[in-house]
């Protein structure tokens, strides 16, 4: 939308509300679609379950599909956020902040959910709100469905978010449905109500302010295109399950393989296939020879041969290349598995003990992609805490200001197996060459302590150890006090005397 445009809106006029349809409208039918399908695949749900059935209801037709979207989501999702998002910052106000704003979100596992989206449909939403608790306010976290939300930017090179728009309907039953369309901007929550039944459309019911001073939705992007992470092998992914699910066939079809005999004499049949009014002879030539196909027997009429042939029976079966179909899915898996910078975990080769380097090579590819998605899902996570940073203002922390925010370092941490016999001798050799925090930070992939945390213990052991120090000391002299007689008799009778 144009800036212009937008800063004249009037909310509750008819021109904005036939827009505001006319947007909905469009995202239903240019996006919906399409991020359904992504879903199904996700659910396993592919669409060789949809294809036509076979004209011949005889024959077997499976229909398998494969859950190659779902590995790949849970793989991504893992790798990148198995391990929780760490936040670091030199001031301690805003850190404690951060801290407590996660802790209170669960952002572990909304991050997750959101990584999820991410994956499926190549674009995630979250709304923040102010929620209270215990008579306190704080900044609550929610994600958004990617079917239900999308977000207007302006026409300049920033491609600031103008507004954001959710809407969904509630079914009452007997054909009465409504849609609700919330529309966030960067003050303000504008509700709609849209009902078809009524001739007066939709309209404005509601209009609340919020104090986020931005659009309180949040965009996540999985690449620049917001493609889903599989959503470029949606065809090899449908020739796997045509290719598994012929094979089923032929297996069931072997089964019930059809008997051939030969030499038997002639069974005789009308010439005429068909009645006057269309339907199908019994005893006609097709008649007969569909009985024979649902009896699974053909019998080959030698009448012509004088002489006769020779008695015999075989069942009629295709040849299965099972070395070249094989090899087919085989490519088909790498070339999926390949194109979406997944490794493959079931690889002979990727088992068994790894070394650290020969690790980094196997997911050399993963690691380049997923640090293009880092990118992304940290300027996400930015945004989010810079409209976050002006509630707490409101709250009375002055201190956590933008410029504060902006310096905070974000730090992901892939969940990867590790060597750790390998990590602890490599701390060894840094020991004495680089300060204990790194040397801490190092060996938070062994312990699952935090550096600082684990800094703040040994300064504790070294208090403690200070405290006791003068009470062993005192205790020490007063073992070593003797008496005047005890000296006497100590000279008297030197030890080993």
């Amino acid at each position: 939308m144009m800036t212009e445009d937008f800063a004249v809106i009037d909310y509750a006029s008819s021109v904005w509300i036939e827009q505001l349809k006319r947007y909905v409208n469009r995202h239903k039918k240019e996006q919906l679609p399409r991020l359904q399908e992504l879903k199904r695949y996700y659910k396993g749900d592919n669409n060789i379950k949809y294809r036509p059935d076979k004209e011949d209801s005889t024959a077997a037709d499976n229909r398998i599909s494969s859950d190659f979207a779902k590995y790949i989501t849970m793989f991504e999702q893992g790798y990148m956020l198995g391990n929780p998002v760490e936040y670091k910052n030199e001031d301690d106000v805003v850190l404690e902040n951060i801290k407590v704003f996660s802790a209170k979100n669960n952002e572990k596992k909304h991050n997750s959910s959101i990584k999820k989206d991410l994956c499926v449909y190549g674009r995630a939403y979250e709304l923040l709100t102010v929620t209270e608790r215990d008579r306190v306010a704080w900044v609550k976290l929610y994600k958004l469905s990617p079917e239900q939300t999308f977000v207007i930017y302006d026409d300049t090179y920033e491609q600031n978010s103008l507004m954001a728009i959710n809407y969904y309907d509630v079914d009452y039953g007997d054909a009465k449905r409504k849609t609700i369309i919330k529309v966030y901007t960067a003050d303000r929550v504008y509700t709609y109500e849209w009902s078809s039944q009524k001739s007066d459309g939709m309209k404005l019911k509601d209009e609340q302010e919020h104090f986020f001073h931005g659009v309180p939705v949040n965009e996540y992007s999985n690449n620049e295109e917001r493609l889903g992470s599989y959503e470029s092998v949606l065809d090899n992914i449908d020739a796997y399950d045509l290719s598994q699910s012929e094979l089923a066939n032929f297996q069931q079809n072997s089964n019930d393989a059809i008997l051939l005999i030969k030499g038997n004499p002639y069974t005789g049949a009308d010439e005429k296939d068909f009645f006057d009014d269309g339907r199908i002879n019994p005893n006609g030539r097709l008649g007969v020879s569909m009985a024979y196909k649902r009896a699974q027997v053909l019998i080959l009429d030698d009448n012509p041969n004088p002489g006769g042939s020779a008695p015999d029976a075989s069942y009629l079966v295709k040849q299965y290349d099972s070395a070249g179909a094989e090899a087919y899915k085989e490519r088909l898996v790498n070339d999926i598995l390949r194109f979406t910078f997944t490794p493959d975990t079931l690889d002979s080769n990727f088992s068994g003990t790894q070394s650290g380097e020969s690790m980094k090579y196997k997911l050399m590819a993963a690691d380049n992609y997923r640090e293009q998605q880092q990118d992304l899902f940290e300027a996400g996570l930015m945004r989010r805490l810079r409209l976050a940073v002006n509630i707490w203002k409101i709250q009375g922390n002055e201190s956590t200001a933008y410029e504060l925010i902006n310096e905070t370092a974000i730090v992901f941490r892939p969940n990867i197996p590790q060597n750790e016999k390998e990590i602890v001798e490599m701390v060894r050799t840094l020991y004495g060459i680089v300060s204990e925090q790194t040397i801490f930070e190092i060996l938070n992939q062994v312990t699952g302590i935090d550096a600082e945390d684990e800094l703040e213990r040994l300064k504790d052991e070294a208090k403690e150890q200070l405290e006791v120090l003068p009470r062993f000391e005192k205790q020490d002299q007063e073992d070593g006090e003797v008496t005047d007689d005890e000296q006497i008799e100590e000279s008297e009778n030197p030890r080993g005397s």
